[in-house]
């Protein structure tokens, strides 16, 4: 899914940092001055040092030095390089303001805030919502120690047993797992991934896949948040198989015997990996939430209405399982949501225009096929800036974050049990 960024103004408002002093720390790639002071009043919810990465791709340290009585902070913000060589590492000092839950860097052509959310992580957004990230506190002394593993998210990744076999072994799915304050048992949502665009690029089969700002918003609310890695996808066992070609160079098929059989394989996943979180203590006996992008938005689809009584309700993010390149895309995506239409609880399905993969008279022309089928379901149609972007709905906080909000409320506070 491509993330949405608006790289060019945050390269502007970066390049304000350079020319910052020697770089005496370097932590994980992110620099920082050998001065650093991180705040020790601890009557600040907001002092110390805070670590994140931006969209989930560039990595940034947050430093609170100093809050005053009023509210005025001096902060170091810093960055990592940017992945795809936009701009070098850097550091600098700036002013801040700590206004109740909230702390705000501004500057000449930069702004950033950070929410205190009530897991103790900071929700980050810079500048007019062009990027994304949740920070967690980490001690200093523990970043800067040598060849330190820096988990630069609250999530937890584990390799789950499950009840798979794949050429006569048992299959471990890779899980990250997003906890809630307290102590559970708590509700269990599951996150689903979606492709890898067309299936033709193995590197990409590789890549782990969390929104950790959806699973901060959920935990906010209560839920164990998990996001299961399929077979063969991130550090997954087994073979990547969902609907590829013969010859597997050429990506995803578009015969629908073949495509359909891989969403079958995909569901078989979902199932096992629900079925193991479930032994967890910490893990409730309670519905499941379940959402997902992409492909994961019609997989939960599916999931809800084959298996209706272990759901609670369904958030599908720009939900499809082939793009309209293919012939068969309609019949295909057609069938995976008319199997979601036994579920008598109503859904969410959110969709942004200007999408290269699902246009909007497509996904319309789904949604109204669901329903046909006896299907309920909310759709909304929101608009994400810069070209071809429709699909990165989910990456996007301010455009769900109400209608989530709402979602939930509606379908009751708390899982059925």
């Amino acid at each position: 899914m491509r993330q949405f960024f608006k790289f060019a103004v945050f390269a502007l408002s970066l390049l304000l940092l350079q020319g910052a002093s020697k770089m005496d720390y370097l932590i994980d790639g992110v620099p920082l001055p050998a001065d650093l002071l991180p705040s020790a009043n601890a009557s600040s919810k907001f002092s110390g040092v805070w670590i994140g990465s931006w969209d989930g791709v560039l990595k940034h340290i947050l430093v609170v030095e100093s809050i005053a009585a009023d509210g005025a902070a001096k902060v170091i913000y810093a960055v990592a390089d940017h992945p795809r060589g936009r701009f070098k590492r850097a550091w600098k000092r700036r002013d801040a303001v700590v206004n109740e839950d909230s702390l705000t860097v501004n500057g000449e052509n930069f702004s950033a805030t950070y929410r205190l959310s009530t897991t103790g992580r900071l929700a980050a957004t810079f500048g007019n919502d062009s990027g994304f990230a949740i920070m967690i506190r980490q001690e200093f002394g523990q970043l800067a120690k040598p060849g330190a593993n820096i988990a630069w998210s609250a999530g937890e990744h584990l390799m789950l047993p499950t009840d798979l076999i794949e050429n006569g072994k048992p299959v471990r799915l890779e899980t990250v797992l997003y906890k809630p304050a307290g102590n559970g048992p708590f509700p269990l949502a599951i996150i689903n991934h979606g492709s890898t665009g067309y299936g033709n690029d193995k590197n990409l089969f590789a890549n782990t896949w969390v929104n950790p700002w959806l699973a901060d918003f959920l935990n906010e609310r209560g839920w164990m948040v998990a996001f299961p890695q399929r077979r063969g996808r991130g550090k997954s066992d087994g073979l990547y198989d969902e609907g590829f070609a013969e010859d597997r160079s050429k990506g995803y098929t578009c015969d629908p015997k073949r495509s359909l059989a891989g969403a079958d394989r995909a569901l078989r996943d979902i199932e096992s990996a629900i079925a193991a979180l479930r032994r967890r203590p910490d893990i409730s006996d309670a519905s499941v939430l379940l959402s997902g992008t992409s492909r994961g938005g019609i997989l939960s689809t599916a999931y809800a209405g084959l298996h209706p009584r272990q759901v609670h309700g369904v958030i599908n993010f720009v939900g499809g399982w082939i793009g309209e390149g293919c012939y068969s895309s309609r019949t295909v995506n057609r069938a995976l949501f008319t199997k979601g239409s036994a579920f008598p609880t109503p859904m969410l399905w959110l969709y942004g225009h200007d999408d290269p993969y699902y246009s909007m008279p497509h996904s319309r022309k789904n949604f109204d096929g669901f329903r046909k089928a006896g299907g309920v379901a909310k759709f909304v149609e929101v608009n994400v800036a810069g070209r071809n972007n429709g699909h990165s709905v989910v990456a996007i906080p301010p455009l769900w974050i109400a209608e989530v909000t709402n979602y939930l409320a509606s379908i009751s506070a708390q899982p059925k049990e």
